[in-house]
């Protein structure tokens, strides 16, 4: 029987896209279920074949309308998926063996590759030597996001639970998750692709985060690890956290698009 369940949230321009994502997740023996999570459209989803389908009677941000799929997960494992995203065959089966073999990792991410088949930036070959070490991964991902969740991620649901699922935010919600995950075990990379990442109107890769938002999601990081039991840090860990988040903002992040600009000019 299958181990995972899909978690599909749906709303506005991912109406369009949502059929092809349902489909990606049908070769996938080890999908027990697929929840499509209706966010307040208008006209409300009609019905899928094969799919439970949940929803909210208001509109819920990001994060707020994939815990409403958390919810309705049995299973033991769990993929969120964007709906202008698609599951790549069979990646599945290699994360949930990936978890298998280490029974104390919360997460497997697999590779990501872009509908031109270019892989994407992300993941990128530093997290997955940096995982290696796992207190330390974490600490470098609840500085700056190194660990994408969203589609390419098999998520133990029990570990999710215990997390406290998705930040209730429109912006840097999966990364908070993410960090919560990585305070919990060794994350577990393979180097398979998983994701085929489109970029949509509503994709978060589209529109362009400002310092403001960056700061503000570094801000709900600190506190989220405050409140975290999993996390035992005291007020100097919490210090220099703050620190380096803002020095990866003010700093690490002008130069790294920088680099990009410099490297696109030269292709």
């Amino acid at each position: 029987m299958g181990r995972v369940t899909v978690v599909i949230p749906v709303w506005g321009s991912y109406v369009g896209f949502v059929s092809e994502a349902i489909a990606s997740t049908t070769g996938e023996a080890v999908v027990q279920r697929v929840v499509v999570v209706d966010n307040a459209n208008d006209p409300p989803l009609g019905t899928f074949d094969g799919c439970e389908v949940v929803r909210s009677d208001r509109r819920l941000t990001r994060g707020a309308i994939r815990n409403l799929g958390l919810e309705h997960t049995a299973t033991e494992f769990v993929v969120f998926l964007d709906a202008d995203d698609l599951l790549l065959a069979p990646s599945l089966p290699t994360l949930v063996a990936a978890l298998d073999r280490f029974t104390d990792a919360p997460a497997a991410v697999g590779g990501i590759v872009e509908t031109s088949g270019t892989p994407y930036r992300l993941p990128r070959v530093q997290a997955r030597v940096l995982a290696r070490r796992p207190r330390l991964f974490a600490w470098v991902n609840a500085t700056w996001s190194i660990m994408p969740i969203q589609g390419c991620a098999l998520l133990r649901t029990a570990s999710v639970r215990d997390a406290g699922g998705y930040a209730d935010a429109d912006h840097g919600e999966d990364w908070a998750l993410a960090v919560a995950l990585a305070f919990r075990g060794r994350v577990v990379f393979t180097p398979e692709p998983t994701l085929v990442y489109r970029f949509g109107p509503d994709s978060p890769a589209v529109s362009r985060q400002s310092r403001r938002l960056l700061l503000a999601n570094s801000r709900r990081i600190r506190a989220r690890l405050r409140r975290d039991p999993a996390v035992r840090a005291g007020a100097a860990a919490a210090f220099l956290l703050a620190a380096a988040q803002v020095t990866a903002v003010l700093v690490g992040q002008p130069a790294v698009r920088a680099s990009r600009r410099i490297r696109g000019a030269l292709r």
